[in-house]
Formats: structure tokens, sequence, C-alpha cells
């Protein structure tokens, strides 16, 4: 499989955690580079609005002012492959955002869903996709590249 055709969801706390562990603007330049070698986000207009939200709440707000969580959000949105979600998303986590996670994946047909959230991992996989830890993507990554 070329590195490339992987497509990858990936869940909202793992961009937030990301953002909060790496700070623009080198990281962000290098993960520009990363992304588009190694594999095609896929996200949804629903969990950019979730990212927005989140990373708006009081608690992270010291940590960036308003443009750079923009700016991070914009970053998302043109890296990715951005797909529409239906209407109708079937219940299958206790938390709806994980649902539409689990929608963007197959409406996206996405190889793989990234996640630190603990009730998706649980799933380990929905259908024909694996839900990861980021380290074990990390690992599926250097597996495809060599």
């Amino acid at each position: 499989m070329n590195p490339r055709s992987l497509r990858a969801v990936f869940d909202t706390n793992l961009l937030v955690s990301y953002l909060l562990v790496h700070r623009p603007p080198i990281a962000t330049l290098l993960d520009v580079h990363f992304v588009a070698e190694h594999f095609t986000l896929v996200t949804a207009p629903a969990l950019l609005a979730e990212l927005a939200r989140v990373l708006h709440y009081t608690r992270l707000q010291h940590y960036y002012d308003a443009p750079q969580r923009d700016r991070f959000v914009a970053l998302v949105a043109a890296l990715g492959e951005v797909v529409e979600l239906p209407a109708d998303i079937p219940a299958i986590c206790r938390d709806p955002d994980d649902d539409r996670v689990i929608a963007c994946a197959v409406v996206g047909r996405a190889d793989v869903i990234v996640s630190g959230d603990k009730d998706l991992l649980t799933l380990k996989q929905v259908g024909r996709i694996p839900i990861l830890a980021a380290a074990e993507f990390l690992e599926k990554l250097r597996g495809i590249g060599s």
C-alpha cells in the first residue's frame, strides 16, 4: 500500500493533545510536510466545529490566543479531505461525538481511526476500520513505509 493512500480520521482529543504538546510555528511546518507525505487526513465539518469549540474552552485559553486556535482548525481543514456526514448517524458509542468520528471514517472510506478516547479504543474496530492509539498508528505508518 502506498503510504499516501492510507486514509485516517483523527479524534478531536488527539488533535487537542497534539496542539498542547507541540508548539507552533515549527511543529505546524513540520507536520504539514509529514501529513502530506504519509497519509490522507479525513475530517468533517462537524469534527472541525467540535475542534474549534473545544479549543475555546476556558481551561485551554492560556495556551494559545484565539487567532492561533483558529489557524490550527483551518490547518486541519486544509490538510484534510472534508466529507459531509449524514443527518442520521447511528448510535454506537456512549458519546454522540464519538459516533460522528465513526461516521466520518465510514463516509470518508478511512482505513483507520486514530484516537486517545477510551470509549473509542475499547471498540477496537468498527466494521473493517481499526481504531488505534497514536503510537499504534505511527507504528503502522512505519510498517507501510518500509
